[in-house]
């Protein structure tokens, strides 16, 4: 046996923490000794979290705000550094709205109403958060994307905010090294209120049986933690299981100056070969396969 995970001494925020995937990392993170920040629109749900917390025999105080209103992100952040004199991790969860429909079936409400929530307000608190952990020489930060982000129909607003996470993730992992601050996101499958609103049904019941969201809650955790092994990476957790999503690039074609849209048509099967793959873990990864490039 390893040794047990302890977040003793740690200050931890949890957005959308009152019901679903978020409490179940609330009352995780609470039960391994961290003091969390249950931060929900619903009072009465995020008190609820709270009292379980406490009652179970750990720390836990209720911040009730929406994160896709910036004043009130900063002001979460904030006045958990007043209230408890640090902040160690961040753990963005709160999301709003789930599948709505084929493209041309959105309206702009629903549209602001997921963008809103799940991408900026994770930028919101995670940009009010950033200075907190740079001058603490270092911080965790989470974000919550979703396997969603990879395409699926009948939900191309909530994959759009998801896939704006990775860019997000990826880019604050590189400027939070020097500073000793890890960001990753996780893409957990656990059945919760929206995904209760997947338009297929056989997946829906496939979820309900197999994917309690308390399951997605050991990979999250662990990415709080100071001894947090990665950074930058995409993590899908289910179910019990836990892996890696990667973005890859393939050496492709290179005709230099010959290049036409003739040769990309016929040579297309070189354009998409799998050969001599790489993990890309930023933009500039992908310059290792241009010639000239050192």
């Amino acid at each position: 046996m390893s040794d047990t995970i302890r977040f003793d001494g740690q200050v931890v925020i949890v957005t959308g923490a009152a019901r679903g995937i978020g409490r179940e990392h609330a009352l995780l993170l609470g039960a391994r000794g961290a003091t969390v920040v249950v931060n929900d629109v619903s009072q009465t749900h995020a008190d609820r979290t709270v009292a379980d917390i406490v009652a179970a025999g750990g720390t836990a105080v209720a911040h009730i705000a929406s994160v896709a209103n910036p004043v009130e992100a900063a002001e979460l952040v904030n006045r958990t550094l007043e209230q408890h004199g640090r902040l160690d991790a961040l753990l963005n969860n709160a999301g709003n709205g789930g599948p709505t429909g084929e493209i041309d079936t959105i309206d702009d409400e629903a549209l602001h109403k997921i963008v809103d929530s799940h991408l900026l307000g994770s930028f919101y608190a995670a940009r009010a958060a950033w200075p907190i952990m740079v001058a603490a020489g270092g911080g965790r930060i989470v974000f919550t994307s979703s396997g969603s982000s990879m395409g699926a129909a009948g939900m191309p607003v909530y994959s759009m905010a998801k896939a704006g996470l990775w860019g997000l993730t990826r880019a604050l992992s590189v400027e939070g090294a020097p500073h000793n601050i890890t960001v990753n996101a996780i893409l957990p499958m656990g059945y919760t209120r929206a995904a209760s609103l997947n338009p297929n049904e056989d997946t829906r019941q496939w979820m309900e049986h197999n994917f309690p969201p308390h399951l997605c809650s050991p990979a999250a955790a662990l990415l709080c933690h100071p001894s947090a092994p990665c950074t930058g990476e995409l993590i899908s957790t289910g179910g019990g299981r836990v892996a890696r999503v990667a973005t890859v690039g393939v050496p492709g074609l290179d005709a230099g100056n010959e290049l036409t849209i003739e040769t990309v048509r016929e040579r297309w099967a070189d354009v998409v070969n799998m050969h001599d793959h790489k993990v890309l873990m930023m933009g500039r990864d992908d310059l290792t396969f241009y010639r000239g490039y050192s």
